[in-house]
């Protein structure tokens, strides 16, 4: 290891980043009170009816698949952290509004699937603008180091904090967690305030070329052009895409079905699954606080093509080996390698990518992994049904983490020489 890696892997990180950091935690805890609130209210409102509640859930992932483009573009045009803050004001003032719509009993499932789509639509663009504002707080060397921290604070906020504590407020009533959103995203807020007050005088991309100016519907489509040939015209971003493909629709077959997989291959009940996706959870933060370590200790280049191999490896031995204490060690060290290549493809992402474009790359990425996410949970329920009458449900349900692995591991045959060497080329 050189004395320079050493030194960023050291170095501190700066009191902008950290208050960024605390930002995000409190808006990531704002979503794991919703990821458990919003259904929840959902279920209340049609308890026989699981496709109306099942469209609340779609609604607040639709702007993922509608919106992410042109948020990349707003992201590339207007100042990130005004964006931020903005997109965080107007959820805090949306959920205290819904909060008092449940309270005075005006809710209905139309009016909560309005909701969630709004919710999602700023979600979308204040998580753009996050991933692309990070480069603007620390030096490129240090980016895995700063996406490991987001990333791993993300989880702790969602996972351990925001979704037992919305679990625990329910309880008061259907209206108390929007409090803890309302209270959440004013500490973001104050936090983001705190972040552009103390930006520096001069832009973190002086060098850049400006983007020309458009207007109008048309200007927005240009723009959005311009931001997917930025991607395709780029090869190691192009080979990235091309991967996410593959990868991420056999993997959210798995995740569409776990549940399933849990409860009739493993036998679990819902306390069992909650330890199952715990040990993913503390995975994938010890995966994110060692990528910055990893990247420099390994070989240069190879540690996303390792990550996918891994991950597919382990995958084949939950398929082989449906066991309880099988599937707790393969999700803690799978979320470690997912959460890990993850990582270190973002932070390759940021640094070869001109700042005037990383908003709509980071969009376009974002769509693409997003969009085949969703084929993918779709897919999973129709493999798992088709295959069911020939293998049984238990084994049928074996299959999704089949595919996972012999797609990981065909994606490193196919791809991983070449991923290496573009790395090596690209990311100096």
């Amino acid at each position: 290891m050189s004395d320079s890696t050493t030194r960023a892997s050291t170095a501190p990180l700066g009191g902008r980043f950290w208050a960024f950091w605390s930002a995000s935690l409190a808006s990531n805890l704002s979503d794991g009170v919703a990821m458990i609130a919003v259904p929840w209210l959902a279920s209340s409102l049609a308890p026989d009816h699981a496709a109306l509640v099942a469209a609340v859930a779609t609604a607040g992932r639709l702007p993922w698949l509608l919106l992410a483009l042109p948020a990349g573009v707003l992201v590339d045009r207007v100042p990130r952290l005004t964006l931020m803050v903005s997109a965080n004001t107007l959820r805090l003032l949306l959920w205290a509004l819904l909060a008092l719509v449940v309270f005075s009993d005006w809710a209905s499932i139309p009016l909560l699937a309005a909701f969630a789509f709004c919710f999602g639509a700023l979600e979308v663009c204040y998580d753009t603008a996050a991933e692309t504002t990070v480069t603007s707080l620390v030096p490129p060397d240090r980016l895995e180091r700063a996406n490991g921290h987001v990333r791993s604070g993300a989880i702790v906020a969602e996972e351990f904090a925001g979704r037992p504590l919305g679990g625990f407020v329910l309880a008061l009533g259907l209206f108390v967690p929007f409090l803890f959103n309302i209270a959440a995203l004013l500490v973001s807020v104050v936090a983001l305030l705190r972040v552009r007050a103390t930006a520096p005088t001069a832009p973190s991309a002086a060098d850049a070329p400006a983007p020309r100016e458009r207007r109008g519907l048309a200007g927005v489509w240009a723009d959005v052009v311009e931001g997917v040939r930025a991607v395709w015209r780029q090869p190691l971003l192009r080979a990235v895409a091309v991967i996410a493909v593959f990868v991420n629709t056999a993997y959210a077959t798995m995740l569409s079905t776990q549940v399933l997989f849990v409860r009739d291959t493993l036998g679990l009940g819902s306390a069992g699954f909650g330890l199952l996706m715990a040990f993913a959870a503390i995975g994938g933060i010890v995966g994110g606080q060692l990528v910055s370590w990893l990247r420099s200790a390994l070989p240069h280049g190879t540690l996303p093509t390792l990550c996918l191999a891994g991950s597919g490896l382990l995958y084949l031995l939950v398929a082989a080996f449906p066991l309880t204490p099988v599937v707790a060690g393969v999700y803690f060290l799978s979320g470690g390698l997912v959460l890990g290549y993850a990582v270190a493809m973002t932070s390759i992402r940021q640094r070869i990518t001109p700042d005037h474009l990383l908003g709509r790359v980071n969009a376009a990425m974002r769509t693409v992994s997003w969009g085949m996410s969703a084929v993918g949970m779709a897919a999973g329920g129709v493999l798992v049904a088709a295959l069911a009458p020939a293998l049984g449900q238990t084994d049928a349900l074996r299959v999704p983490y089949l595919l996972v692995g012999v797609i990981s591991l065909a994606v490193v045959a196919v791809f991983g020489r070449r991923l290496v060497g573009l790395v090596r080329e690209h990311d100096l």
